[in-house]
C-alpha cells in the first residue's frame, strides 16, 4: 500500500466507515446480558489435576 486511507490517519472518514471492535463488544456484552447468569459468585475451582500439571508445553498437542 503506497499510500495509507486518510481515515487511518486523521480519523475522517468519507463513505461508510465502521467501528468493527466496537460493534462486536456490544454484540459480545448485548449477548452476556441476555443470558441472565449471576456474576456476583466467585468462579468455581479447577480440579486438583489442573493444579499440579508439569507437563512441557505443546504436551496435550496444539501448537506451543
Amino acid at each position: 500500500m503506497k499510500k495509507m486511507p486518510k481515515r487511518d490517519t486523521a480519523g475522517k472518514c468519507v463513505g461508510e466507515c465502521r467501528d468493527r471492535v466496537l460493534e462486536g463488544e456490544r454484540d459480545r456484552q448485548s449477548a452476556i446480558d441476555k443470558s441472565k447468569m449471576s456474576y456476583s459468585t466467585p468462579a468455581e475451582k479447577s480440579p486438583e489435576w489442573t493444579r499440579k500439571r508439569n507437563d512441557p508445553p505443546g504436551s496435550l498437542g496444539g501448537r506451543i
